[in-house]
This record gives C-alpha cells, structure tokens and sequence, in this order.
C-alpha cells in the first residue's frame, strides 16, 4: 500500500492523528480554523493554577488591586504566549523541533528530554496528590487504584494529539464555565452580595508586585510551550486572537471567579471557599476536570518532546508509543509518594523552562528572523545557547533583579541569548 493509499483508509486517518505531525511541519491542508485553537489553547489554560493563584491574590489584595493584578498580570502572558505562538505558526514545529534552531541538532536532544521529564515529574506529583485526595474520601480504594484510572483517563485524550485535546475541551470548557459563573452567581445571592468584595480589606496584604508575579509565574511556562498548539494555525492573527481570549479571559477569568469567591468566604483554600458557598460537589467536578486539562496538555507536550529527542538519536518510536510511555513514568513517579514535594517541582519548572523560552523569542524575532534561514544549516550543538539558558537559569534561582524567578529567567535568556547572537553574527559576517 503506498503512502497515499494509507492516508485515505481509517487506519491511516487514525494514525496520522495519533502521530499528530511531530516529526514534521504541520501542512497547509492541515492547519485549523480559529474556533478549535481557542477551545483547545483555552481547554489547556483552565487548570488547578488559576484556582490557586485567585485564592492568593483575593485573600492578599483589595478588589481593585487584585482585578488590576490579575488583568496586567495575563496581558504579560498573552504577549509572551503571542510571540511564542507565532513561532509556531510560522515554523509549523512543535516547541522541540523548532529548539533546533536555538540549541542546534543535538543541543536540542538535551533540551526536549530535560523539558520532558520536568513535566512528567510535574504530573506524577498531582496523581500523587489527586490520589491521596480521593483515597481520603474513600479508604477502603486504594490511592494507587485512582492514580491509574486517572492515567488511563488522560491517556485516552493525550494519546490523539490535538484532536483529543480539541475533544476533551469541547466538553470539559463549557461545564466549567457553566460551574465558574454559578458560583459567581451564588455570591450575589449571599448576604451582602457583592458589596462585601468591593469592600473587602485583607487580613494579611502581600502588595500589588507580589500579585501580579503570582500571575505571571504561574502560567509563564505554559505560555512557552504553547507552539505545540498554535503551529496548527491557519493564520497569524488565529494566534494572536486564541492566546489573547486563552489568556486574558480564560484564565482571567477563573482566577477573578477565585478571588472574588475567596474575598467573600474569606479563605484562600478554592476548595473550603466552594464548601462555603455551598457548591462542594460542583467544585470536585471542576477541579477534575482542571487537572485533567492540566494533566494531558503536559503528557501532550512530553510525548512530543520524546519523539524529538528519539528521531534526532535515530531511534524510530512513535509519538503514540512515547505518549504511553510518558503516562507510564508519570504513574511511577506517583508511585514513590513525592505529593509533599509539589512546591519543589514548581520551582524547578519556573527557573528551567522560562529561560527557554525568552531564548526561543530572542532567537526567532531577533537574532534569525528569517524562519527559512533559521532551520537552515543548523550546527550540531549551539554552545552559545545553552551557555545562555544554563546562565539565565542561575541568574533566575540565585538572582533578585526582578518579580520572580519565573520572569526573571525569562527576561535573561533574552537579554542574554540576544547579546551572545548578534554579537556573533556580527563576527561572523
């Protein structure tokens, strides 16, 4: 059967989507209309981070402060998310393949596996911590029984590539939208209404630059990655206008929905929050169906990098293989109890992954602008990059010049990878 044979059965339909394009350029034909990438790139947005980040700033802030914190603080990352998508959009790569151009044809293995098992560390810590959670409320199950029904779930989504992600998000966004604003709702039918929040005075104030780098932070590794998602953009400003709504309002809005929800119960814990609007069982399907967007975006993008670092060291193993693979080793994290470690893991992610993506921007829109010039001839390592993203690491973990490490680690790999290029290319020419 030849190529073009397969690709017109089933199985070849099937397995075009469950390899998804990672290996290649996603082609014109392709590409997708504006509607899926905002389902999809908001489906990712909505996660546990938003609920978590809106308790923070509503238990910290005033009204007026927290709204302004939080609609600065994702303008920054719809920026960020934009530029990033745009590389995407232009290369057609994901964020691994397109790295070869940063870190060079063998720089980029070291790259994509440090990337991928960061995030395979971060999703075995919330099924450790989403199984502890449920064996909690059922002790007679096993925690080990939800860790693995969890792992086949998001299996089911990840494996497809960005139709399981289009998929899942079509049901699971409008049901949280449907749960955000009716507990919004529930608040203005409480005692006081909304005129408690407006006038809402924190216990303890963390001030406005701690609230906007708790945006920011939160999601700024996730706006690094967004390539994954927006190289199957028809058109540039698909990117522009999907992580604009993705960011300002899709997480915007859940984090408002949480702040204004924690400056009424007074308590930044979502979950006690919910209890105490009376929505308990609401909020557990919420924040399921949050981890679980979080949960197969990040199993997504790992089994993406996988894939990269095996085609460039020759070695022929499928995205759909390396999706199992990348379930299974998040599983065996779980397995070694390392919940308590989450904090640890967020801190690791917020001083590795930033730095990759301010090289990737200096890169791409200053260094080579010229996408066709930029994946031509590429070297085997590109010593300069990974000098700049090791320094931009380390300037972000021991340094203080900015917010946090997250933005910190962002704005030195470009200022440094930026310096270190066109300085070189100057030698050069």
């Amino acid at each position: 059967m030849t190529t073009d044979e397969r690709a017109v059965t089933p199985e070849g339909d099937l397995a075009e989507t469950m390899d998804d394009h990672a290996l290649e350029a996603v082609p014109a034909s392709k590409r997708k209309p504006l509607i899926q990438l905002i389902v999809v790139q908001v489906g990712w947005n909505i996660s546990v981070s938003s609920f978590l980040v809106g308790g923070v700033v509503g238990a910290g802030t005033s009204f007026g402060e927290g709204m302004l914190a939080i609609g600065l603080g994702n303008v920054v990352l719809a920026v960020v998310a934009s530029l990033i998508g745009l590389i995407g959009f232009r290369t057609g790569l994901t964020s691994y393949l397109a790295s070869r151009a940063v870190f060079g044809r063998s720089g980029s293995v070291v790259v994509s596996l440090v990337l991928g098992i960061v995030a395979m560390g971060f999703i075995g810590v919330l099924m450790d911590t989403w199984g502890g959670a449920v064996n909690k409320l059922i002790p007679a199950i096993p925690s080990a029984v939800f860790v693995i029904a969890f792992a086949l779930a998001i299996l089911t989504t990840a494996i497809f590539g960005f139709k399981g992600l289009h998929t899942f998000s079509m049901v699971a966004v409008p049901v949280q939208v449907a749960i955000g604003l009716f507990a919004l709702y529930r608040i203005g039918t409480l005692d006081g209404g909304f005129s408690e929040v407006f006038s809402s005075t924190p216990a303890a104030a963390i001030g406005f630059s701690a609230a906007v780098s708790s945006v920011i932070a939160t999601w700024v590794t996730g706006a690094a990655l967004v390539s994954d998602v927006q190289r199957y953009a028809l058109k540039a400003r698909d990117v522009v206008i999907s992580c604009v709504l993705s960011f300002v309002v899709g997480v915007g809005i859940f984090e408002v929905i949480a702040t204004v929800s924690a400056m009424k119960v007074g308590n930044s814990n979502f979950v006690v929050v919910m209890q105490g609007l009376g929505l308990l069982a609401p909020a557990a399907v919420l924040l399921f169906l949050a981890l679980w967007n979080t949960a197969d975006n990040n199993i997504y993008s790992a089994s993406l990098a996988f894939t990269s670092v095996s085609n460039l060291l020759k070695v022929k193993i499928s995205k759909p293989v390396w999706t199992v693979v990348a379930v299974a080793i998040a599983v065996g994290i779980a397995f070694l109890g390392v919940a308590d470690q989450f904090g640890k893991f967020l801190t690791v992610i917020g001083v590795v992954v930033p730095p990759f993506a301010g090289l990737l921007i200096a890169h791409f829109w200053v260094v080579q602008r010229r996408t066709e010039d930029a994946l031509r001839n590429l070297p085997a390592v590109r010593w300069e990059a990974v000098v700049c993203w090791i320094a931009a690491a380390l300037l972000a973990y021991y340094g203080d010049f900015l917010l946090v490490n997250a933005i910190e680690g962002l704005v030195a790999g470009f200022v440094l990878y930026t310096i270190a290029g066109l300085a070189l290319k100057k030698v050069k020419a």
